[in-house]
């Protein structure tokens, strides 16, 4: 008579066990993936949130519209409300999105703001959002 088997033998303790450990890696995969998606919307808020201020300075500002015009990337020049404005918002983008750099068309009343930042799961791209608003 065969003696009647008492746990579970090696062989399925193992395949148990590396079946658990893909499952593992499975979710980690998911949570790293999640953790990059996270960061980039994070940065995409903030770089709307930027361009919405500069809309709204823009917007305080009626009589000087014309002196908020800035291309992307570049040095702020001149004084005065609109220039203080401008370096306030360029060192805000320097500052909270990575290689955040902006610039503002104007264009009669419309007002146009470009907001460039360094992709979080790339770096090698770039991404860019635009507001426009009519004064």
């Amino acid at each position: 008579m065969p003696k009647p088997q008492h746990g579970i033998s090696l062989l399925e303790s193992l395949i148990a066990l590396l079946v658990l450990s893909i499952g593992l890696l499975g979710v980690v995969g998911l949570q790293t993936q999640s953790l990059v998606h996270n960061r980039a919307a994070y940065f995409e808020t903030q770089a709307t949130n930027m361009a919405q201020d500069m809309l709204d300075r823009v917007r305080a500002n009626p009589d000087q519209v014309a002196a908020y015009e800035l291309n992307v990337g570049s040095t702020v020049l001149g004084s005065g409300l609109p220039a203080n404005d401008q370096s306030e918002w360029v060192n805000d983008l320097a500052s909270a999105l990575p290689s955040g750099e902006g610039g503002i068309a104007i264009n009669n009343r419309r007002v146009n703001v470009t907001v460039r930042w360094a992709d979080a799961s790339a770096p090698e791209k770039v991404r860019q959002i635009q507001l426009v608003s009519e004064l």
